[in-house]
């Protein structure tokens, strides 16, 4: 993946630096203990507030599971450990089609690769880098 003609293209958040490149993968890069937000909208921005949208990790561990108001932060069982009480959805962005989440207090072991599924509709990619200096990774890479 080049990265450099991406800066353009990178959106500065209270996460961190996201960038996408010319075929809509994107990254997210943090400093470890920070919050990081992944990105994620159902592709028509309709109401996803009676909808299912699910996180993996790697693909297969299990981060986040919406479906229709039930989900792993209100006794939802299935979520992997390494992410209970720290992943959060954003309740008032569902009307919007919005099924980003915010991983709090990233740790190393939170790199890797993250989809983003609506069940037989649509998924989407994330890449997650945490590290001390994540900044200058993206720049370097």
């Amino acid at each position: 993946m080049e990265l450099v003609p991406l800066l353009c293209l990178s959106l500065l958040t209270l996460s961190g630096s996201t960038f996408a490149d010319e075929n809509g993968a994107v990254l997210v890069a943090v400093e470890e203990k920070s919050d990081a937000i992944l990105p994620c909208s159902f592709s028509s921005k309709k109401n996803i507030t009676s909808m299912v949208f699910d996180w993996k990790k790697d693909g297969h561990m299990e981060v986040f599971l919406y479906d229709s108001g039930t989900h792993y932060n209100n006794g939802r069982a299935g979520q992997d450990e390494q992410f209970k009480g720290r992943v959060f959805h954003f309740k008032d962005e569902l009307k919007n089609g919005n099924a980003s989440i915010k991983i709090t207090n990233t740790k190393m072991a939170d790199n890797g690769s993250y989809t983003c599924i609506f069940p037989n509709q649509q998924t989407s990619q994330v890449t997650l880098f945490v590290g001390p200096d994540s900044e200058r990774f993206v720049l370097t890479s």
